[in-house]
C-alpha cells in the first residue's frame, strides 16, 4: 500500500526576483537591511526573507518572522501585524504545532476583518482549514475552505480560487472521493494558469497526478508529476520538489529498489529543511512499506535486513505522526507495522498495532464524516445559487429600466409603433422567465419543507428517549433495578438502531428528490435480488423466508432502488411478524402476460388502512408510526416507474405486489 503525498504551503509577500533564488536571493535581501529605516518597508523585507528561508532553511525563517512582527507592533502597522501573524501560523503549522498555528491565524483574521481585507481573510480561512486537515479533521477543514472559496468567488479572484482549490482537492483526496477531487483540481489548474500562479499550478498538477495514480492510470500520472516537478524546480521550492519525487517513486512499483532510491532522495531534501513536513511523514511511511514489500521478495538473509529497515522507518514515522497530531498517517503506519510483526511471528504486537489502525480508520473514514463533508459542500453550492438568483434579479431590474429609457427615446424619435411591439415581446419573455423561476423556487421549497418535516418528527422521539434515559442514570442511578436497567438499555439500543435505519432511508429518499437525478434502468435477475435478501436477513431465525421464481427471470429496473424497496418491505414484514407464531414470509415472481409481478406475502396481523393510505396520498407526511417505510417505498417505486398494490386481511396477513407501468 503506497500513500500519495500532497500538501499545500501558502505564503504572503511580494513577487520573487526572477534572477535569483534560494540562498543568493536571501543574501541579497539581507544585504539591504542595514540601510533601511524602521518602517513598513523594512517589515515587508523581513517577512520576505522569512518566507524565502522557509523554502530551504525554516529555522532561520522563524528568526526573521519574529523580528518582522516586533517591528510591525512597534510602529503600530495593523496590516503588517496581520500578515506576519499569518506567516508565523504557516511556519509553526509546518512544524506540527497546529493548535498554536491556529492562534496566529485567528489573530490575523480578526485584524483583517477589522480592516475589511477580503484577500487576507481568504488566506486566513484557508490556512485554518489546512491546520485542521493536517489533524485529519476533514469536516472542520472543508468548512473553512468553503468560507474562503465563497469570498474568492465573490471577488472573482483566480489567484485565490486556485489557492483554496488546492486544499479542497487535498481534502477530497484524503477521503478517496476521486470524482470531487478531479473536479476541484481541474478548477485549480484553470484558475492557477489564469492567475499565472506557478505555486498553485504546480499543486494542481501534482494532485491530478495523485488522482491518476490512485485510479491506476500510471502513464497520465507520470506526465502530471513531471510537469509539476519542473514547476517546483524552476521556483526553487524544495518541500514541494521532494513531495513530487516521493509520488514519482510510487510509479516505479514493483521495482522496490528503484522506489527506495527515489524516496531516499526525497527524504534527504526533507531532512535538510526539517522533518516535520506532512510530506516528509508520508514519504517515511512509504519507505517503511516499500522495505517491507522488498523483504517479502528477498532470501532469508536479505529478508531480515529489509524487515529491520522497514521497522526503523515505520517507528520514526509513527513518532512524527504522534508529535504532529496526524492520525491518518499514524493509522496507516500502524497497519504496516502490524503486518511486519505478523511476518516475524510477534502476533501480540501485530494485534495491538492493528487495533490502533482500526480505531483510527473507523473515526476518519466513517460514512457520517463523508455525509458531513457533502452537506458542507451542498450549503456552499446553495449559497452560490442564491447569489446567482440575486444577480439575475438585479439584471432583470436593470433590463426593465433600460427598456423604459429606450421607449422614451424612441417616443421622442417618433418610432412609437415599433417600440410598443418590442416592449410587448420583452415583457412577455421576462414574465415567462420569472414564472419559471418562481415555479422552480416554489417546488424546491415544498421538497425541503417535506423533507425537514419528516426529519424533525422521526429523529425527535428516539433522541428524546436516549436523553431521558441518560438523565435518569445520572440523577437517579439507583431508581431502576438491574433487570429494569437492562430492559431500558435494550429499548434504547433498539431505538438507536431504528434511528440509524430511518436516517439511512431518509438519505436515500432525499437523493431521489434531487434535481436532475436519474435512475440507471437495466435488466436485473430476480434470482440475484432474492439471493441478496436471503443473505441480508440470514440472521433472522425466528422468521422463515422462502423465495420462488423461474430460472433466468428478469425485470427492468435500477437494481439499487429495487433492492432497497424489497429490503424495506421485508424488514416491515419481519417487524409485523414479531408476535406471530410460525412466522413466514414468501417472495415470489410470476409472469402476467408481458409483465412480471414480484410479490411478498406474510402471515402476520395485516396492515391498517392508515398505513396503506401512505402509498397513494402525497398529502400525508408519514413517519415511523404510520409507515415512513411505506412512504419511502412509494417514492422509490415511482422513481423507477413501478406501482405497488396491497392486499391485506386483518389477522391473516398482507401481500405487497410490485409491477412496472409504461
Amino acid at each position: 500500500m503506497k500513500y500519495a503525498l500532497f500538501f499545500c504551503l501558502v505564503f504572503l509577500g511580494s513577487n520573487l526576483s526572477a534572477q535569483k533564488k534560494g540562498q543568493p536571493l536571501v543574501d541579497s535581501l539581507v544585504g539591504e537591511l542595514p540601510a533601511m529605516k524602521d518602517d513598513s518597508n523594512k517589515v515587508r523585507f523581513l517577512a520576505l526573507i522569512a518566507q524565502n528561508y522557509m523554502l530551504f532553511n525554516p529555522n532561520k525563517g522563524f528568526i526573521y518572522a519574529e523580528n518582522a512582527l516586533q517591528l510591525a507592533e512597534k510602529i503600530q502597522w495593523k496590516k503588517g501585524i496581520a500578515n506576519i501573524h499569518n506567516n508565523l501560523g504557516l511556519m509553526i503549522g509546518d512544524t506540527g504545532n497546529n493548535a498554536l498555528a491556529r492562534v496566529h491565524f485567528g489573530q490575523s483574521y480578526a485584524l483583517n476583518k477589522e480592516m475589511d481585507s477580503k484577500i487576507n481573510q481568504i488566506n486566513n480561512l484557508n490556512n485554518i482549514g489546512r491546520s485542521y486537515n493536517r489533524e485529519s479533521d476533514y469536516s472542520q477543514a472543508i468548512a473553512y475552505y468553503f468560507k474562503a472559496l465563497t469570498i474568492a468567488e465573490e471577488m472573482k479572484s483566480s489567484d485565490k480560487i486556485s489557492l483554496v482549490g488546492t486544499n479542497i482537492t487535498a481534502t477530497y483526496l484524503a477521503q478517496r472521493n476521486y470524482a470531487k477531487a478531479t473536479e476541484y483540481a481541474e478548477m485549480t489548474l484553470k484558475h492557477g494558469e489564469l492567475a499565472k500562479s506557478p505555486d498553485n499550478t504546480g499543486k494542481a498538477l501534482d494532485q491530478l497526478g495523485v488522482i491518476k495514480m490512485e485510479t491506476k492510470d500510471s502513464a497520465a500520472a507520470k506526465v502530471y508529476f513531471q510537469r509539476a516537478l519542473k514547476v517546483y524546480e524552476d521556483m526553487g521550492n524544495q518541500p514541494q520538489t521532494a513531495g513530487v519525487l516521493a509520488n514519482l517513486a510510487n510509479l516505479e512499483y514493483p521495482d522496490h529498489q528503484r522506489q527506495i532510491t527515489i524516496m531516499l532522495r526525497a527524504q534527504a531534501i526533507y531532512d535538510a529543511i526539517g522533518g516535520y513536513y506532512i510530506g516528509s511523514i508520508g514519504n517515511i511511511a512509504n519507505l517503511g512499506q516499500t522495505y517491507y514489500d522488498l523483504a517479502m521478495k528477498s532470501a532469508p538473509a536479505g529478508k531480515a535486513a529489509n524487515l529491520k529497515e522497514a521497522e526503523k522507518w515505520l517507528l520514526r514515522g509513527i513518532a512524527l505522526s504522534r508529535q504532529t497530531s496526524n492520525p491518518e498517517y499514524l493509522g496507516k503506519m500502524s497497519l504496516s507495522l502490524a503486518n511486519l510483526e505478523e511476518t516475524r511471528g510477534n502476533y501480540r504486537a501485530a494485534l495491538e498495532n492493528y487495533k490502533t489502525y482500526s480505531s483510527i480508520n473507523d473515526s476518519l473514514f466513517s460514512q457520517d464524516k463523508k455525509n458531513e463533508i457533502a452537506g458542507l459542500e451542498g450549503r456552499h453550492n446553495i449559497a452560490v445559487k442564491d447569489n446567482e438568483i440575486a444577480l439575475n434579479q438585479l439584471k432583470l431590474a436593470d433590463q426593465r429600466r433600460t427598456q423604459i429609457g429606450l421607449i422614451a427615446g424612441l417616443l421622442l424619435l417618433g418610432v412609437i409603433g415599433a417600440l410598443l411591439y418590442w416592449q410587448s415581446r420583452s415583457r412577455k419573455k421576462t414574465n415567462t422567465t420569472l414564472m419559471v423561476l418562481n415555479s422552480q423556487l416554489d417546488e424546491a421549497n415544498k421538497v425541503k419543507a417535506k423533507f425537514f418535516a419528516i426529519l424533525s418528527h422521526d429523529l425527535r422521539s428516539p433522541v428524546a428517549n436516549l436523553i431521558h434515559f441518560l438523565h435518569l442514570q445520572k440523577n437517579d442511578p439507583d431508581l431502576l433495578s438491574e433487570e429494569q436497567g437492562s430492559l431500558h438499555r435494550q429499548e434504547i439500543s433498539q431505538s438507536a438502531e431504528n434511528l440509524l435505519e430511518t436516517m439511512e432511508f431518509m438519505l436515500i429518499w432525499s437523493k431521489e428528490q434531487m434535481e436532475n437525478f436519474r435512475c440507471q434502468i437495466k435488466n436485473v435477475l430476480i434470482s440475484d435480488l432474492f439471493d441478496y435478501l436471503q443473505k441480508f436477513f440470514a440472521q433472522i431465525p425466528q422468521v422463515a423466508i422462502r423465495f420462488s421464481c423461474d430460472p433466468g427471470m428478469e425485470v427492468p429496473a435500477d437494481e439499487n432502488y429495487l433492492r432497497i424497496i424489497m429490503q424495506n418491505l421485508t424488514a416491515n414484514a419481519i417487524k409485523a411478524l414479531k408476535d406471530t407464531p410460525n412466522a413466514m414470509i414468501e417472495w415470489k415472481a410470476v409472469r402476467d402476460g408481458k409483465n412480471t409481478l414480484i410479490s411478498i406475502t406474510d402471515n402476520g396481523p395485516g396492515i391498517s388502512d392508515e398505513q396503506a393510505l401512505a402509498l397513494n396520498d402525497n398529502s400525508i407526511t408519514a413517519n415511523a408510526k404510520n409507515g415512513f417505510g411505506l412512504h419511502l417505498v412509494r417514492d422509490l417505486a415511482k422513481a423507477i416507474r413501478y406501482k405497488i398494490s396491497i392486499q391485506s386481511r386483518l389477522g391473516i396477513g398482507t401481500t405487497f405486489t410490485l409491477q412496472q407501468y409504461n
